[in-house]
């Protein structure tokens, strides 16, 4: 809470290029703690800048728009404003959601690596998330309209729509992660433990991996929000691949574990991302 009030007061007086440039420090930061760090007070200090980011988002949100509100069109100019604040909103809330599931859920794993801040080695995700804020502002400083791809008239109902679906993205994973609770890990766990069940309740009912899309969705929604071509065409690869490799190692686990029980469920309901399951 008091980082959220931090960043709101910010937003009044902080330019987004500061703000984007602490967000790309703090990203290549996260990769000098180690994962198994559990100190409540950097535990604590994380959760507050990701609070600040949180709160400079909306706040921005809000501030420009009551300076617009008067505004008779609304173009790509006016577009472009968004699109860095809706960005860390979006940041912002994907990592505060997966520290605080497992805060409630699976409380003997509250570590840094809960943040999922470095959830692949040698720092790829920083990588690529200080990527997405260089060429936002990169192609600002040499094109002056970080939407060009796409028609002007088409700047407000692109981020409009993008941020639409990156939200309900990351309320997918997010419903994955506290229907399945303490049956939810991070990290692919190698074997069945007694407590382990298989969920297929809730959004489980829609498909048989609802984290592992809300992720990809909310993933490659980013980039569509900042505008970024480039970025938006390296998350859906790598992302798909990430995938794509993960998924059919993952369900021959299941059926390790689960037997005819998870063949039964995978002949119902779809895996959720299409041509990646070696399954139905």
């Amino acid at each position: 809470m008091a980082g959220l009030a931090v960043g709101i007061a910010l937003s009044a007086s902080l330019e987004q290029r500061l703000v984007s440039l602490g967000v790309a420090i703090f990203f290549a930061a996260a990769n000098m703690i180690p994962d198994r760090v559990a100190n409540a007070s950097i535990l604590g200090l994380i959760h507050g800048l990701l609070g600040v980011f949180l709160g400079y988002g909306l706040g921005a949100v809000c501030r420009l728009g009551w300076l617009l509100r008067t505004a008779t069109v609304w173009n790509e100019d006016a577009a472009m404003l968004f699109r860095m604040p809706l960005f860390l909103i979006l940041v912002a809330l994907f990592h505060m959601a997966e520290f605080t599931f497992t805060v409630i859920c699976t409380p003997e794993s509250v570590e840094f690596k809960a943040f999922l801040l470095t959830p692949v080695p040698r720092g790829g995700y920083s990588i690529a998330m200080i990527a997405a804020i260089a060429e936002f502002w990169t192609g600002l400083a040499f094109f002056g309209d970080i939407g060009a791809p796409f028609p002007n008239w088409l700047g407000l109902p692109i981020l409009m729509g993008s941020f639409s679906i990156a939200i309900c993205g990351w309320t997918l994973r997010t419903l994955a992660l506290f229907t399945a609770q303490s049956n939810f890990t991070h990290f692919i766990a190698p074997e069945k433990i007694s407590s382990h069940q298989l969920v297929t309740h809730g959004v489980y009912r829609l498909c048989r991996h609802p984290g592992y899309l809300g992720w990809f969705l909310w993933s490659v929604s980013t980039q569509l929000v900042l505008g970024n071509p480039m970025c938006l065409a390296a998350y859906g690869l790598v992302s798909w691949k990430f995938f794509a490799g993960r998924i059919p190692g993952e369900e021959a686990l299941l059926i390790s574990f689960f037997g005819e029980e998870y063949e039964k469920y995978a002949r119902v309901v779809p895996c959720g991302l299409p041509w990646m399951s070696r399954l139905v």
